[in-house]
């Protein structure tokens, strides 16, 4: 048979798709996360989703052998640096054709199913990347929960987490996000919180876990976590203006700027659950450029690496498969 593979694989799950030559759908699998290769014991653990998340496909399609199949092409959407992860897939992925690329390339691909367009990732971190329809790629963010991923689930968190202790320490208003964080935290109070942060009982994903009580307190009215949300639309909207003016600049002629090709800014990510958020990057986006089409991904991340996983051998899917992507994965 001959198979394409499209992986992504992320910080909280590893997600895979077999398709044939025509572009038909034949199987689907999803397992641990697959990142991180630089920690002790995380090449063996890409190794072991990757190898497991590829035989259930397989195993679902009745593929005689599957540890020995080789596919025509496999593209594999990864977290972080590519060149170990590379290594590693080489030697345990039968393939004609290899490609290991950053998650925001496949995400992009998928968001925008392969067309030209913007892609903004708000998850634990965020990155937002675009391409133009003559090739022509910039990408914005992506810097670490140290240095950036504004917007993102851990900076919302952090955000919540400063408000609770600008209230005890009299500094900030009252809000409800104080009780709210410390349960699922298990803590009783600020100095408890640092504590336990500090000494790596707490970590950057338990921060970036407290978005969805910020979103909660929102909900309920709470004008604090309604700013925190709103602030983060307004810094992932950032990231879509400047990749904006990287690859879909203005035209210089000014009398040529109102027959200006329209272009999709997509938003994919767990942050963009919340409709505050969501409304305020929507918002941002508009007031900043009437090119841009604000809307969610128009696939997944992983069948965005099926798609560079057809590019790779120099073919498109028919368009008819990818109309058909996109109603699988709605």
């Amino acid at each position: 048979m001959k198979l394409f593979l499209g992986v992504d694989g992320g910080q909280t799950a590893t997600q895979t798709v077999v398709a044939d030559e025509n572009g038909t759908i034949l199987a689907q699998s999803s397992g641990g996360p697959s990142n991180h290769t630089e920690e002790p014991g995380g090449p063996e653990r890409l190794e072991h989703v990757v190898l497991a998340t590829i035989r259930e496909a397989l195993a679902t399609m009745h593929v005689p052998n599957p540890e020995e199949h080789t596919f025509i092409s496999a593209c594999f959407g990864m977290t972080g640096e590519t060149d170990l992860k590379t290594q590693i897939l080489k030697r345990i992925v039968r393939t004609e054709h290899l490609s290991v690329v950053h998650d925001s390339v496949n995400a992009l691909a998928g968001a925008t199913a392969g067309q030209p367009g913007i892609i903004v990732m708000g998850g634990t971190g965020s990155v937002a990347r675009g391409i133009n329809k003559q090739g022509e790629e910039a990408r914005v963010g992506g810097w670490t929960h140290l240095f950036g991923d504004e917007g993102s689930a851990y900076w919302i968190g952090r955000a919540a987490v400063r408000a609770t202790l600008a209230e005890y320490d009299r500094m900030g208003p009252k809000t409800i996000l104080t009780p709210m964080l410390f349960g699922p935290l298990a803590v009783t109070s600020p100095y408890q919180l640092i504590e336990k942060y500090y000494a790596g009982t707490l970590t950057r994903d338990h921060l970036a876990g407290l978005s969805v009580q910020v979103d909660e307190a929102a909900r309920q009215g709470d004008t604090v976590a309604q700013g925190i949300l709103h602030e983060a639309g307004h810094e992932l909207a950032l990231y879509a203006r400047a990749v904006i003016d990287l690859v879909f600049p203005h035209s210089d002629d000014s009398s040529q700027r109102a027959t200006e090709q329209k272009f999709l800014v997509c938003y994919a990510g767990g942050v963009f659950q919340s409709e505050i958020l969501v409304k305020s990057f929507t918002d941002s986006v508009a007031r900043s450029d009437r090119r841009a089409e604000v809307r969610p991904a128009l696939l997944p991340p992983v069948f965005g690496s099926l798609l560079l996983a057809y590019r790779a051998t120099g073919v498109e899917p028919p368009h008819r498969a990818v109309s058909n992507w996109t109603q699988t994965a709605a």
